[in-house]
């Protein structure tokens, strides 16, 4: 596991639809909800950032639907991890639940081929403000982990 004295963990909860749960218990069975939970962050977090899945573009929150059959797994993972999923999930504009589905999915998906379509749309390679908005979001949401973290550890 990836845990040292510096990461408190806390108890945290998310939904995975029914129809992949037989692909969430093999990616987990052998390394561990915890884990597989920091790889998809690790494997994805620069894609989100660099404007792979887009970027918000409503005021609300989009949640997964309530006819997907989901199931609770709660887990513990790092508290760092945790926050910067929510940072990532908030300019998405998606619920951390929703945007776990969705990283799970293209795990268990032919996912670059998904990825190359989308980022290249047809040969085009990124806008400039594609690469200037990742850019900037490479900085500022670490900055924002560490300062909710700080912000944590003082209660």
């Amino acid at each position: 596991m990836i845990e040292t004295t510096f990461q408190e963990r806390t108890q945290s909860t998310l939904l995975v639809p029914d129809r992949f749960k037989e692909d969430y218990l093999l990616k987990t069975g052998v390394i561990g909800r915890e884990m597989y939970f920091h790889f998809l962050l690790r494997r994805y977090a620069p894609l989100i950032r660099a404007g792979v899945f887009g970027e918000r573009k409503k005021t609300k929150i989009s949640y997964q639907a309530k006819d997907n059959e989901l199931i609770r797994k709660n887990f513990r993972p790092i508290n760092s991890d945790w926050i910067e999923f929510g940072l990532l999930a908030d300019y998405l504009g998606l619920s951390k639940t929703a945007l776990f589905a969705m990283l799970l999915m293209f795990d268990i998906s032919d996912w670059p081929v998904f990825l190359r379509e989308r980022w290249y749309e047809g040969g085009v390679p990124p806008t400039v403000a594609n690469v200037a908005s990742s850019i900037h979001l490479k900085y500022v949401i670490p900055v924002c982990v560490s300062r909710k973290i700080r912000y944590k550890t003082r209660k």
